[in-house]
């Protein structure tokens, strides 16, 4: 028992240092971009990013955290492989569809399409992650992000200083995933487990089947969020939606180092929630909202006291001038990480329906409250429309999820 704490703790070491690198690679992308090519082309990239949250969790399926709590082993590492490489291709010609039909310009269609590419490569190596954590080695997970962090970084911004060319940079960033993938991840899962393709396997469409609700909450999730800066951009412009992406870029941090807080414990909750040891489940549950508590405070207070000294230093005075946005976005990622927590766990204790109905109630919040703030409040208005959205939200997946670990209890004590 000692050896496996030992083996959470190194793995939670490696595993928040090499994604924690790997997202701020992806962020300083955002800031050369402005820096290098201005705002209309941190417009273009904004957007692309903001098209592919979509097809990225379609991609994704909300499959990991089923996938890492399946202690029964339903299913094997190769169906779960096998459906994943499945619903990326799938995802990515639908994303192609999009950019032909939705009327953007040639140009930020063909990086809405090179950026689902490099999305697509995030995608399919999540499931190869999801082995890893399942056998407690995120330290292989952390190394792999650390690798493909500093190589995609470095390939984005050489072929863009290169090329001047925004569509030459993303296609570089994206065959750099690729190779990682091919050349580290999969040898690695490898020596984990047997993993087996077969694409005409009938397992897979059953997982995807059984997994299908939580393929529709990750795309409600994606939407929900995105809603904001596609109104912004059709109602205020690219420019405006270059800047309100640029200044959300460094909030990402908190929003992803809380994440990086939890996920390591999922595989946790599960075994505690199987085994019904509630007492330590929600003892877990209270260390990591602490967590998230301090990581909030540290951010808020370093986004007051360093907010326009920062923007101004990564952007210069065109961005700085709207560090009024930067706090409402703090909030809001700090909000998105709760949801996102509460939603893992939901799909720990298997309640998906809650997981559903909450995103079913909460999408039509974001779509009709979006307009009209942006309208009255400008760019704040979209970080207006997502704070009310996830406070519901929260609500009512704390009540889901307080009713499934009650009634697990109960049973659990009549045994």
């Amino acid at each position: 028992m000692e050896e496996k704490k030992v083996s959470i703790q190194k793995s939670i070491i490696w595993n928040s240092a090499g994604s924690m690198v790997y997202l701020i690679t992806q962020w300083l992308i955002s800031v050369l971009v402005v820096r290098l090519s201005g705002v209309e082309t941190a417009g273009v990239l904004t957007l692309a990013m903001s098209v592919n949250n979509v097809f990225y969790s379609i991609a994704m399926q909300g499959i990991r955290n089923y996938q890492v709590s399946d202690m029964k082993e339903k299913y094997t590492s190769g169906i779960y492989v096998s459906s994943r490489l499945i619903i990326c291709i799938l995802s990515f010609l639908a994303c192609g569809g999009y950019a032909l039909i939705a009327g953007y310009s040639y140009g930020s269609s063909l990086c809405i399409v090179a950026y689902c590419l490099f999305k697509m490569a995030e995608a399919f190596y999540d499931v190869y992650a999801g082995i890893c954590q399942k056998k407690w080695r995120m330290d292989w997970i952390g190394k792999s992000w650390l690798v493909k962090g500093l190589l995609s970084f470095a390939g984005f911004v050489v072929v863009l200083a290169v090329t001047q060319s925004l569509l030459a940079a993303i296609l570089a960033m994206a065959l750099v995933s690729w190779l990682v993938i091919f050349f580290y991840d999969i040898p690695r899962a490898k020596k984990l487990d047997t993993i087996k393709i077969h694409l005409k396997e009938k397992k897979n469409i059953t997982l995807m089947a059984e997994c299908f609700p939580l393929l529709c909450y990750q795309t409600m999730a994606s939407v929900i969020p995105t809603i904001p800066r596609l109104v912004m951009e059709k109602l205020l412009g690219g420019a405006a939606l270059g800047i309100y992406g640029s200044v959300s870029a460094p909030t990402m941090i908190v929003q992803m180092g809380a994440s990086y807080v939890f996920n390591p414990f999922i595989t946790l909750f599960a075994e505690q929630y199987s085994s019904g040891n509630i007492r330590d489940f929600w003892k877990t549950f209270r260390k990591c909202m602490a967590a998230i508590a301090l990581i909030s405070v540290v951010a808020l207070g370093g986004g007051k006291i360093l907010g326009h000294w920062g923007l101004e230093l990564l952007y210069g005075d065109e961005v700085a001038a709207h560090e009024d946005l930067l706090l409402p976005l703090i909030g809001c990622t700090i909000l998105t990480a709760i949801v996102w927590f509460l939603c893992a766990l939901l799909t720990v204790v298997r309640e998906i329906k809650g997981l559903v109905i909450c995103n079913v109630i909460i999408l039509p919040v974001s779509y009709f409250g979006a307009y009209p703030l942006i309208r009255q409040f400008g760019m704040q208005g979209g970080s207006i429309s997502l704070a009310v959205s996830y406070l519901i939200e929260i609500v009512a997946l704390w009540i889901w999820l307080l009713r499934k670990v009650r009634q697990r209890e109960k049973q659990h004590m009549e045994k």
